[in-house]
């Protein structure tokens, strides 16, 4: 074996080494959130309020959702109250 195949492995090993912390420190700097794509990033709030005029026309059209959702808030009031009551 040659007298230099040592330090061959070594000057080899360390240069592997160093490439996979360059590796390592750019995927961690890339991948760390969540990419939103183009089209997504576009909408802005205009999404939100598309999707509340769309909520509130389900509503006109169909009365009855508009009752169940006055029940259910009402109801979960009723609950907390009771629960304040004996909690305190």
């Amino acid at each position: 074996m040659n007298a230099l195949a040592p330090y061959i492995a070594a000057l080899h090993q360390e240069h592997l080494l160093e490439e996979a912390e360059l590796r390592r420190l750019v995927k961690a700097s890339q991948g760390s959130t969540e990419t939103v794509p183009a089209w997504r990033r576009g909408l802005g709030g205009g999404a939100r309020r598309l999707a509340g005029l769309f909520a509130s026309v389900a509503r006109s059209i169909d009365p009855h959702a508009e009752i169940e959702l006055a029940e259910r808030e009402r109801a979960g009031r009723a609950e907390r109250t009771v629960g304040r009551a004996f909690a305190g």
